[in-house]
């Protein structure tokens, strides 16, 4: 994490947080990288990511992402907006995670 611990970035901190009080993601298999959380509907790698949400270092804002590192789906000012914004992203009816990858054959 480039030396940079979770202390120093009080914004991921206040993301975690809020995923976790969010009941759609808490049931999610939630995974972090690069200082990006990933919320996956399987347990195993390769996952199944539904979202991931990470804060920017830059300028304060939080980006709801379809993977994580990739295309900005949304832009929020709170951690509390990020998550509201990524699990209405969810899918209708998705469970909690499941065991397997997300190359087990459905």
């Amino acid at each position: 994490m480039n030396g940079t611990s979770a202390h120093d970035f009080p914004a991921f901190g206040e993301l975690v947080e809020a995923a976790h009080a969010d009941p759609k993601l808490r049931q999610l298999y939630v995974f972090s990288s690069h200082w990006t959380l990933g919320f996956s509907s399987c347990t195993g790698f390769p996952f199944r990511v539904e979202v991931a949400i990470a804060p920017s270092r830059n300028d304060g804002l939080y980006l709801v992402m379809e993977h994580p590192h990739s295309i900005v789906i949304g832009e929020t000012t709170t951690a509390e907006e990020a998550v509201a914004a990524a699990a209405s992203r969810l899918p209708t009816g998705l469970g909690p995670a499941v065991a397997g990858t997300a190359d087990r054959d459905e």
